[in-house]
């Protein structure tokens, strides 16, 4: 090893062995909220074979969501093809990119301002801040910003080492991982502008439009309303965007009370008073011109910040989250450490000691939250009270669990938040009528129907309430007012069930199975008394060894068509499964006196 690398593998080890030994107790994490949807139960990255797709393919979940991000996508796919569907190797690649991104932010701060111990200052502060481990911990939300960043840093790199070309190439991975790698040429601007100290020629750019032309033609083919403008939202709740900014500020200047879920709300005295906030950092940022470190790291801050403080509608769970500021996070960590540098070498030293252990005592505590979904969903609940989304996140986990008495407990709570949607108020009426509880149910509907009263959805399952319940005056009532709103809605209803159950089944052929689940949860939210939909839950779950469910969802089938023959012989099925030899036999023979079995609509047991 020679002398003049010694000490740049000395830091790059010491970082490392840090940022492992803080972030060493995720790698046993599991998946979280949308990871199955997006990483488990995702059949676009289970081949390697299906990467060439991915770029002409929006990110979906269950509908359009405007996102294109496809080399996330591929790195998920890579990540598939070597560990399977074990969280540890998904883990080890956001711990590794990390540990990449703080590598190379040192290596970039050191190249452009040529001061050694104000780049190791800055990239300490950037990897240890609570901030950044939401990004760290979330696979789903975090690794097309880890992919990013690290590109977008490569970038900035090998341009200010003037080789433009690599740069440039390097710009196409960032723009391909996440929507902020446009933001990269203003970044080159100000560095070329206040840092180099030279008058920005046009010919320096040339090279990243190609990049860009690239990522927009594909972009417009891959997502079914490619148009970003559309997405600029310059009217609805812009005053809240200078809180936003200023909020994460504090945030980052005292990290020590993050959620993993903000319940944003102000009213026009704090959003004035942001105003002024934003205000000042933009005139110390005209001030402080001549200073560098100044300029680029206050404009970092506020450029990153851009698409994530509504001027660009989300479709996103919050207005606001850790994960958004992970950039952003750079420029605060810079303008930190500069003004740390000025106290001195020994200061400094005593100073980083004592922040970078308050980090990683918050770090070490708060990777704990994402340990799985129970742990996650319930700090939801404690981190935003007054929101909606946590109790029925804990609520559906229950659900799926099987324990209705936690289910009905904060799926409940759910409800009496203001923030509660339609939507979720309808998916919850499902979940109580199939566990039987009509007078629930019918309460979740009439609220549904305060803040919808235009979808006919819920008068038809309040019709279905009222004809179980024999209120035929009441039943007669929704359901004309179902067909006022929409003359032919139960025809429509009908086929949309039979549609949805198509879906499903093709997701449980290619093993998606919590896909598949979701659709027949729509399914049996419009018609909880579907047979061939019922007939499908049964069957996904004794594909996934849900016993409890799978006789639960059979039963029903078989209460409600006594003669269907594929209801019978599913059921017995699931009792072989069990072992129960003589309900496997009653439900056989009741599936032969019923007659031949059809061709199954539904999704058959296998025996394993």
């Amino acid at each position: 090893m020679t002398t003049a690398f010694k000490p740049i593998f000395i830091k790059i080890t010491f970082i490392t062995v840090l940022l492992l030994a803080v972030y060493g107790n995720t790698l046993n994490h599991g998946f979280v909220w949308d990871d199955t949807d997006i990483i488990v139960d995702n059949p676009q990255i289970e081949k390697l074979s299906n990467i060439p797709s991915l770029f002409l393919s929006e990110d979906k979940i269950e509908g359009a969501t405007g996102y294109y991000r496809p080399m996330t996508y591929v790195s998920f796919a890579i990540d598939r093809a070597i560990w399977g569907l074990n969280p540890v190797g998904f883990n080890i690649t956001n711990l590794a990119l990390h540990i990449l991104v703080v590598l190379l932010f040192y290596q970039v701060i050191a190249t452009i301002f040529k001061k050694d111990r104000l780049a190791l200052a800055a990239a300490l502060i950037f990897s240890l801040h609570p901030v950044a481990g939401e990004t760290i911990n979330f696979h789903s939300g975090g690794r097309n910003t880890l992919l990013c960043a690290a590109f977008i840093l490569l970038s900035l790199f090998y341009y200010a080492k003037e080789k433009r070309i690599t740069a440039a190439i390097l710009f196409t991975g960032a723009l391909f991982s996440k929507e902020f790698g446009l933001l990269l040429p203003a970044i080159l601007f100000i560095y070329d502008w206040f840092i180099k100290k030279e008058k920005p020629r046009l010919l320096s750019y040339l090279p990243f439009l190609i990049p860009i032309a690239l990522y927009f033609t594909l972009r417009s083919f891959a997502i079914e309303k490619a148009n970003l403008l559309k997405s600029i939202n310059l009217t609805e709740s812009l005053w809240i965007s200078p809180y936003l900014l200023i909020k994460y500020l504090v945030h980052m200047v005292y990290p020590f009370s993050l959620s993993v879920l903000y319940d944003v709300s102000t009213n026009i005295i704090y959003a004035s008073l942001s105003l002024v906030g934003v205000l000042a950092l933009i005139f110390t940022a005209y001030y402080f011109r001549k200073q560098g470190e100044v300029i680029f790291s206050i404009s970092w801050y506020l450029l990153f910040l851009l698409p994530v403080i509504n001027i660009v509608l989300l479709k996103a769970a919050s207005q606001m989250a850790d994960r958004y500021a992970y950039f952003s996070l750079m420029g605060f960590a810079l303008a930190l450490a500069f003004i740390i540098n000025k106290s001195g070498e020994k200061a400094t030293i005593v100073i980083l000691l004592i922040i970078c252990g308050a980090y990683a005592a918050v770090d070490i505590t708060r990777n704990n939250y994402w340990k799985d979904d129970l742990a996650f969903y319930t700090q939801m609940t404690k981190d935003s009270p007054d929101m909606a989304l946590g109790y029925n996140d804990l609520g559906i986990y229950y659900f799926k669990k099987d324990d209705m008495s936690n289910a009905e407990k904060y799926l409940t709570i759910a409800a009496s938040k203001k923030d509660i949607t339609a939507r979720l108020l309808g998916a919850n009426a499902a979940v109580f009528w199939q566990a039987d509880k009509l007078d629930i149910t019918e309460k979740l509907l009439l609220r549904q129907l305060e803040l919808e009263p235009s979808n006919p959805q819920p008068y038809i399952m309040l019709k279905m309430i009222y004809d179980k319940t024999g209120n035929k005056v009441k039943a007669r009532f929704y359901g004309d007012k179902a067909s006022a709103l929409f003359p032919g809605i139960e025809e429509m209803m009908k086929q949309r069930v039979v549609e949805v159950c198509r879906q499903a089944e093709a997701f449980i052929t290619m093993r998606s199975f919590d896909r598949a689940e979701n659709l027949l949860r729509e399914a049996i939210i419009i018609n909880p008394d579907f047979v061939p939909a019922l007939i499908d839950m049964g069957g996904l779950s004794a594909e996934k060894s849900d016993f409890v469910k799978a006789e639960k969802y059979l039963s029903r089938a078989t209460a409600l068509e006594p003669l269907n023959s594929t209801a019978h012989y599913n059921l017995a099925q699931v009792y072989q499964m069990q072992n129960k030899i003589s309900e496997a036999e009653a439900e056989l023979k009741k599936a032969n006196e019923a007659g031949a079995l059809p061709q199954q609509k539904g999704t058959r047991p296998q025996q394993k």
